[in-house]
């Protein structure tokens, strides 16, 4: 996963910023500064998330995105056994397709508590496939859900080749990764829906 185009993805308020990996390669210092200033400003106060990302549901679906490893784990996902088996694991009958993304925490990264609630795209249970072949307890990079006194009710760690599943909404959180980590919290994330994919999923070339 580490040789996809990367890009990195912020929130500002209700607008959601994606930086594609060429517009990232010719984001100047200031630029660089300026973004990462008004994250940590708005951290303190609201809602805010960052984290390295590459788009698979709307790479699979476009003409010009060449093929990738991981279009493949996105038809896996997608195939009728295993979303059947998500079905009753979840016990949510109406699901019919997951979108998903490659996300890579990198040191600092984090995303704050959210319940991933949206109801016009259909979503009805997230999923997070972990990828880190290491990681440590003391890392950060948790997901995290919470009780109503805020107490974290459970953590889990992104230990590697785990899939974890939860219904919406849950809140729920992904620590920041500590800023001495050198390893990789690289996961494919995504929502399972009731709603209509783009298109069919299957044999993409």
């Amino acid at each position: 996963m580490k040789a996809l185009p990367w890009g990195i993805v912020f929130n500002e308020g209700n607008h959601v910023h994606q930086l594609h990996a060429d517009r990232l390669d010719n984001l100047s210092n200031d630029e660089a500064t300026r973004m990462m200033m008004g994250i940590r400003e708005r951290a303190r106060t609201q809602y805010q998330f960052i984290y390295a990302f590459y788009p698979v549901l709307n790479a699979y679906f476009s003409e010009h995105a060449p093929r990738q490893g991981i279009f493949d784990f996105y038809e896996l996902i997608n195939s009728e056994p295993v979303l059947e088996t998500i079905r009753q694991v979840t016990g949510l009958e109406n699901i019919r397709w997951a979108d998903g993304q490659a996300t890579w925490f990198k040191q600092g990264h984090f995303l704050k508590a959210h319940t991933d609630e949206m109801h016009m795209e259909g979503r009805l249970a997230a999923y997070v496939f972990n990828m880190s072949p290491v990681w440590e307890r003391d890392w950060g990079g948790f997901l995290q859900f919470f009780d109503r006194d805020d107490n974290i009710e459970a953590a889990f760690k992104p230990s590697f080749n785990t899939l974890n599943i939860f219904t919406i909404p849950q809140l729920h959180s992904v620590s920041m990764v500590s800023t001495y980590v050198t390893e990789r919290r690289m996961a494919v994330t995504g929502w399972f829906r009731c709603d209509d994919p783009p298109g069919p999923i299957g044999n993409r070339r």
